[in-house]
């Protein structure tokens, strides 16, 4: 298995809509990526950390590449919400 590690630039003005956009647009997009299961983190620090887990590394990779530094992570976000990091990571372990 492997991992799509997304960080944001993203503060808690945010929630209000990350509460509504992530479930109706980002959920459907990282299982339509093959993502089997996926957590987007409240932000702390003025940083938001999401973690999609996929089968294949060739699957993570391909949707890590939708993402681009500097750039909102999708269309949807809300203004200054912003890519700060996209890695690829083996999971080691899971429960």
């Amino acid at each position: 298995m492997y991992a799509v590690l997304i960080e944001v630039n993203a503060d808690d003005s945010h929630l209000d809509h990350a509460r509504k956009m992530l479930p109706e647009k980002a959920v459907p997009m990282a299982r339509q990526a093959g993502g089997k299961s996926g957590y987007w983190l409240a932000p702390n620090d003025n940083r938001g950390v999401s973690v999609v887990v996929f089968d294949a590394e060739d699957e993570a990779r391909k949707a890590a590449s939708m993402f681009q530094i500097g750039q909102p992570p999708m269309p949807e976000a809300p203004p200054g919400v912003t890519v700060r990091n996209v890695q690829v990571c083996e999971v080691l372990a899971s429960f």
